[in-house]
């Protein structure tokens, strides 16, 4: 009875099942369980003790055969696991992230045409001055700390890296996925790398410095089929991005024309002249200098902040070419102006739209209306071209003529041109954009520039013959600033206390001169 009992099912199975742990889903598992049982039943129905030995013998050896199997398919498993990893290791050496999972999903790229995508160069300035001083090994160190802050910058905004040569670094945004937004996401990039940059130096004993180029264009992109495959891009865009980047200055983002059509609403930039490009001819140029405050996380304006976004978001669809309209009215100014006029320039033009954006923002509007704030400050001056007086309704002609050509839609024109209209002296505003064009056409009253701007407007008085005398001006000048009131939220909170300084500035100006 002891031998038949210790051979039951039930020690058999619980002898098996432990061992067979990771085959009890499998056929096999359950074809060999099958067989041990109706060999154990009829062990213990016709069989003596010799034959049931042997038959305990039989599976004992069977059992260590499968053990034995087991144990080889485990091993290649791990072996095919581990062939795996270092398959996608070798991919991610050669490849972008973004592009190992198209390939993985895909199984290969091919080359592909892209209508808008924006290419950052940077390197570091007097590199060939640096490397002499340093081992091979410095060198690569100290290229990392830059390299790696640089990665996940690119990262973060949804770019890729081609490739590093040298202390080059070249990193593209809208591809392999297609956005409309990558030109804003490279630039983003670019001020963070140069704010990176700053921050390593500050914590180390490094001063190295970077220069960045960004341009934004159509390329093509793709993996080549040759023996050492990796993916690029090509295309003029490319070339021209290299310029930019060559004609830059440390520690600044310089952008390409293309670029700056496509962010100027959210960065503040300074325009910079013109380069040669090889097959593109000459190409405006501009530093970027910061984000914006208003649309800004950060001191430094290289984070944008929630209303960055939504500003974008409300922007995508603006179809007028405002940049072009902005140049041929600033032009205008410049070239049909007649004499004797200071203050109502181009320059006053630009003051104004600056201030329309201001006090704009400060009201929390992020729409298309702040563009057409900016186009009706514009042009609310350009009257003067033709006559001194009444000069708003020449401006608002003018507008209703020139806006179509630059891709404005009638309801667009005829805000615009309300606008226009309401910043004649005596015009009553009758809505929120009407009191911020006409608190920013006298933002100047509250400002730290006040004295120089008024000695302007009394020059260009006197000469266009509006007041007889200095005095006459200085009089007139402290007379309105008494009974004049900002009308918007804003340029009450930010403007009084200087306009209340500016005041008694003019008072002093009046009293030494009568």
């Amino acid at each position: 009875m002891f031998l038949i009992s210790s051979i039951s099912p039930t020690i058999i199975l619980g002898e098996i099942k432990p061992i067979f742990g990771s085959f009890l889903s499998s056929l096999l598992f359950w074809q060999l369980l099958c067989v041990g049982l109706l060999i154990t039943v009829l062990a213990i129905l016709f069989i003596g003790k010799k034959q049931r030995a042997k038959i305990r013998q039989f599976m004992e050896r069977r059992t260590q055969t499968i053990i034995g199997q087991k144990e080889k398919i485990e091993e290649q498993k791990a072996l095919l696991e581990y062939e795996h990893e270092k398959s996608n290791e070798l991919l991610k050496d050669v490849f972008p992230n973004k592009i190992v999972k198209v390939l993985k999903n895909k199984g290969k790229i091919e080359p592909e045409y892209y209508e808008q995508a924006s290419i950052l160069f940077a390197d570091f300035v007097s590199f060939s001055k640096i490397t002499p001083s340093l081992t091979a090994s410095q060198l690569v160190d100290t290229l990392n700390v830059y390299f790696n802050k640089f990665d996940e910058i690119i990262t973060n905004n949804k770019m890729i890296l081609i490739k590093t040569i040298g202390d080059s670094y070249f990193a593209v945004g809208g591809v392999p996925k297609k956005t409309k937004k990558n030109p804003i996401y490279s630039v983003i990039a670019g001020l963070q790398m140069q704010h990176a940059v700053k921050e390593v130096n500050a914590n180390s004993e490094l001063n190295w410095q970077i220069r960045v180029g960004i341009n934004t264009g159509e390329i093509a992109a793709g993996v080549l089929d040759t023996k050492r495959p990796m993916f690029d891009v090509w295309g003029s865009s490319v070339n021209v991005a290299s310029r930019v980047q060559e004609a830059g200055e440390e520690g600044k983002v310089n952008i390409s024309e293309a670029t700056y059509k496509k962010i100027y609403p959210y960065f503040e930039c300074e325009e910079r002249g013109e380069i040669d490009t090889k097959n593109v001819g000459k190409i405006p140029m501009y530093f970027v200098k910061r984000i914006k405050p208003a649309l800004s996380a950060d001191e430094d304006g290289c984070v944008p902040n929630k209303i960055f976004w939504q500003y974008v978001s409300k922007l995508k669809e603006a179809k007028p070419d405002y940049l072009g309209v902005t140049r041929k009215v600033l032009e205008m100014l410049r070239n049909e102006l007649p004499e004797g006029i200071y203050y109502h320039t181009d320059n006053h033009a630009l003051n104004i739209m600056n201030a329309v954006e201001f006090l704009g923002f400060g009201e929390e509007i992020y729409t298309e209306d702040i563009l057409l704030l900016k186009t009706a400050a514009l042009f609310h001056d350009l009257g003067f071209i033709k006559q001194y007086h009444d000069n708003e309704t020449i401006g608002a002609e003018y507008a209703k003529e020139m806006l179509p050509d630059y891709g404005f839609e009638q309801p667009q024109i005829d805000k615009v041109v309300e606008l226009i209209l309401a910043t004649a002296f005596d015009h009553k505003a009758k809505n929120l954009l009407e009191e911020i064009i006409k608190d920013a056409d006298l933002d100047y009253l509250g400002r730290s520039d006040f004295e120089d701007i008024s000695n302007k407007l009394m020059k260009e008085y006197l000469e266009n013959n509006i007041v007889g005398s200095k005095e006459e001006f200085l009089k007139k000048q402290v007379e309105f600033l008494k009974t004049h009131m900002f009308l918007t939220d804003t340029a009450k909170s930010s403007r009084i206390e200087k306009k209340k300084k500016n005041i008694q500035i003019a008072i002093d100006l009046y009293n030494a001169e009568a």
